[in-house]
């Protein structure tokens, strides 16, 4: 038994275990699932028919609040999806690139540092026996989040709390299945239930406040001396590829820039 009912993928691990099925068939309301638990049956999907599997399906919550703004995770697989990764592989996460934040993972990890000492000094108290307990996770995540906010955009967010806290709401909000998601063509859950609507409003208010990011950084740019790009936050970088696209066939929109923000962000917070 799954004491937490959120966490899907682990309730399937029980069922698999139970039937010895590497790889099980499941129904799930009105979805079709296959899933696969086995080190030979993951490598069958993974490497020798990966393109077969690559396309992420969708939940009908996310298919009805993300619109066009897919990003590199949601993209179909093709050229609009290899374009994205050659970015990512290229220009966002090259050796090179990684290097030149080297100062801001310093002084965050000298914050970091700082906060817990902090801390350490309040948790002891004059005259008491026992000491508090510090919440080394909660400085950690903030340390992970602030240095990642730095490099997209070079500096610190001003709407640094209110964009982590709608950030967390998304993600819890993606993690879950909801009845919607489990019968979609039922338009009377998506009437009772309200997820749909949460999400859109969720969504419309992450890409609002990464609409604040590209402006707060442009403002930031336009008073600056030029220079060479090796400094370049991942913002700039994607701004710069925007204004001199010409690619046709797959163009760099802006709704594409701000998931691909989103992606970058998100991706270092979900392993912490």
């Amino acid at each position: 038994t799954v004491k937490n009912p959120r966490l899907v993928h682990r309730a399937l691990a029980v069922l698999a275990r139970r039937w010895d099925a590497p790889v099980m068939y499941v129904r799930l309301g009105e979805l079709h699932a296959v899933v696969v638990s086995s080190a030979d049956a993951a490598r069958e999907v993974i490497r020798e028919n990966d393109t077969n599997f690559a396309t992420r399906t969708m939940t009908a919550t996310v298919r009805a609040t993300i619109g066009d703004k897919v990003g590199l995770v949601l993209s179909p697989h093709g050229a609009m999806w290899r374009r994205l990764r050659r970015i990512c592989t290229t220009e966002l996460l090259s050796a090179r690139r990684v290097r030149s934040f080297r100062s801001i993972r310093e002084d965050e990890a000298a914050h970091l540092a700082r906060a817990i000492a902090m801390d350490a000094r309040s948790a002891i108290a004059p005259g008491e026996r026992e000491h508090q307990l510090i919440n080394v996770t909660e400085l950690v995540s903030r340390f992970v989040s602030d240095t990642v906010l730095r490099a997209i955009m070079g500096e610190r967010f001003r709407w640094r709390d209110e964009f982590m806290a709608t950030l967390a709401k998304a993600m819890t909000r993606g993690a879950e299945f909801s009845a919607e998601d489990l019968f979609p063509s039922s338009r009377l859950l998506r009437a009772i239930n309200g997820t749909v609507s949460e999400s859109k409003a969720l969504n419309a208010k992450m890409f609002e406040l990464v609409d604040r990011a590209i402006d707060q950084r442009r403002g930031r740019k336009a008073g600056a001396a030029a220079e060479d790009g090796a400094n370049d936050a991942l913002l700039d970088v994607l701004l710069r590829l925007q204004e001199h696209d010409d690619d046709l066939d797959c163009p760099l929109t802006m709704a594409t820039i701000k998931a691909v923000i989103l992606v970058v962000l998100l991706s270092p917070l979900l392993a912490t």
